[in-house]
């Protein structure tokens, strides 16, 4: 009878051990699927805005940071190119839409990859970004083993959305026909060159990219015309330019 029992003490502590991991376990999958939902969340509060341009420093940083992702995101349409190029845009959530969390009436930014674009629409709010090392290797791949490098960049026409002003208006200069910025970016990380604005009502847009040195930087933004700028620029290579025509 004493064995019997004893038999019994075990099984029903087995039992109560197994209910108790068994709980355990469900329970930090639970916590951990919360997590990851709200991660996901988060993730999703940043691709959603209430119109079809960024309207505060919040929703452009979202903008920025997401065409700067794209970049750099595995996706099929960017492999095997010598250069990763994009260009975001915000669209209109569809009704339909699986994003249950987007509100309606909302937007959220896809890319596209550069070369596919022939042409832009005018007034339409885009972003561009560029894969820096990219870019770079091209150029010469040995400066990617320096620990910074230097850059300026024109944009013609002035196009560049105010509110970049808000995130490095130490680095930006803006003119009536055109658009300046210059800053040094460290190589050892993702480096990319961005844009974003207003596609303006001209003829083409049409961005350079220059490789300076720390001083030009300096030298650049503090000069108050642009036909200076421009005289400094001229003795630098362009590393990476666009122009694509504007059509209506």
């Amino acid at each position: 009878m004493n064995i019997n029992k004893k038999y019994i003490i075990i099984f029903g502590t087995l039992i109560l051990l197994l209910v108790i991991i068994t709980g355990a376990v469900t329970y930090y999958n639970e916590k951990k699927e919360q997590g990851s939902t709200v991660e996901n969340l988060e993730k999703r509060k940043i691709s959603i805005f209430s119109q079809n341009y960024p309207i505060n420093y919040i929703e452009l940083s979202g903008f920025i940071d997401f065409c700067k992702n794209a970049v750099f995101s595995d996706v099929e349409e960017l492999k095997n190119k010598e250069i990763k190029e994009v260009v975001c845009a915000l669209v209109k959530v569809r009704e339909d839409s699986s994003n249950v969390h987007a509100p309606p009436n909302s937007y959220t930014p896809i890319f596209t990859p550069l070369d596919s674009i022939s042409s832009f629409k005018p007034d339409r709010y885009i972003g561009i970004s560029v894969d820096l090392k990219d870019v770079v290797r091209e150029y010469d791949p040995s400066l990617l083993e320096k620990e910074k490098l230097y850059f300026c960049n024109i944009s013609e026409p002035s196009w560049e959305d105010q509110l970049y002003l808000q995130i490095a208006p130490e680095q930006n200069l803006f003119f009536p026909e055109e658009d300046i910025g210059c800053a040094q970016l460290a190589m050892d990380q993702t480096p990319s060159i961005t844009f974003s604005g207003f596609i303006p009502r001209a003829e083409s847009l049409n961005i350079k990219q220059y490789l300076v040195d720390e001083q030009t930087v300096s030298d650049v933004m503090n000069k108050e015309s642009f036909s200076e700028i421009k005289d400094i620029l001229k003795d630098y290579p362009i590393i990476w330019q666009m122009e694509k025509p504007i059509t209506p």
